[in-house]
């Protein structure tokens, strides 16, 4: 009987404590305050960008992307591409200017890569930019001006 009690509040807990992080979701606020203070520091009258997402990738299993801004590669800048599976988001991180062009591009070994979609920068509004539907993938990839 006592066990029965026991878990019978620890269920009605967790429902509580699941409720109160979907209603009132304090980490995705909190992530966007930070994301507008990483813009605010680093990129003055520029664009951050913020975090890539990968909605639907373009082979089976995983892509190989990176980004260009006016026909110049910007990230990643450690490595040649990232590797993203679907439902996957990595941080970008990186400044530019208003009005860049920006491509998302899907690395191919054997034939010439791929452009899933290119956007422009506007600086007026924080939003997310989408990527679409080069090979059939598609990406969201957030800014804040």
């Amino acid at each position: 009987m006592r066990t029965w009690r026991k878990l019978s509040k620890l269920a009605a807990a967790a429902t509580v404590a699941g409720c109160l992080t979907v209603a009132g979701n304090p980490a995705a606020v909190a992530d966007a305050n930070l994301a507008r203070e990483k813009a605010a520091l680093t990129c003055g009258a520029g664009v951050f960008l913020d975090g890539l997402r990968a909605l639907t990738i373009t082979e089976s299993g995983r892509d190989e992307v990176y980004i260009t801004s006016n026909g110049v590669k910007i990230w990643p800048t450690t490595s040649p591409y990232v590797s993203m599976s679907a439902g996957q988001r990595v941080e970008v991180d990186k400044c530019v200017s208003v009005g860049a062009q920006l491509r998302l591009i899907e690395v191919d070994d054997l034939d010439p890569n791929d452009t899933i979609g290119g956007q422009t920068v506007s600086g007026d509004v924080t939003r997310d930019y989408e990527f679409c539907c080069g090979d059939n993938g598609r990406y969201r990839l957030g800014a804040v001006a």
